[in-house]
């Protein structure tokens, strides 16, 4: 409340006022020592911030990352490493992607190359030998788009066939 003058302060009142969220959101906080002229600054860490852990999330899910049952100092510490390895991996593909301005999230790269199948096929001859054909789809626009920005051929392999007595 200000006094009679409105210069000086006399009474300061405060009122609780909880942000409303759904159950689903969380609430971020960010302190900095960024000025307000480095908000684009700010905003590309807090992009970053938010990207690797999306990455974290799908590795973890593709990786068998979690939950951690380790008991051993050593045995946890060769999982984080895995995850580390993983995520180095996946900031080097995504590097060479963004030269090619491809820059989808790790997330969009999955999906877009679990279009390419493999496809396995058996069938027995007539002496009992069992015989397996590998061969790759052919690749759609956009994963070979991702061959091509990482140089890598489109199909894996050639077709493999082997021939196996039956045990």
């Amino acid at each position: 409340m200000p006094d009679g003058e409105k210069v000086n302060a006399s009474d300061l009142k405060w009122s609780k006022r909880t942000p409303t969220t759904r159950s689903s959101e969380g609430v971020y906080f960010i302190q900095t020592n960024l000025d307000e002229s480095q908000e684009t600054t700010l905003w590309t860490i807090y992009n970053t911030l938010t990207e690797i852990e999306a990455t974290f999330r799908v590795l973890k899910t593709d990786l068998s990352l979690r939950p951690v049952f380790h008991k051993e100092d050593e045995n946890t510490e060769a999982h984080l490493f895995l995850g580390l390895l993983a995520y180095q991996l996946v900031s080097f593909v995504r590097y060479q992607l963004k030269q090619h301005n491809i820059s989808h999230d790790w997330r969009n790269i999955v999906r877009i190359m679990n279009t390419q199948k493999m496809v396995t096929s058996s069938m027995k001859t007539k002496s009992g030998k069992l015989i397996r054909i590998k061969k790759s789809s052919l690749p759609k626009v956009k994963v070979r788009e991702i061959y091509d920005a990482l140089n890598f051929k489109y199909q894996p392999f050639t077709m493999k066939k082997s021939v196996v007595p039956e045990i």
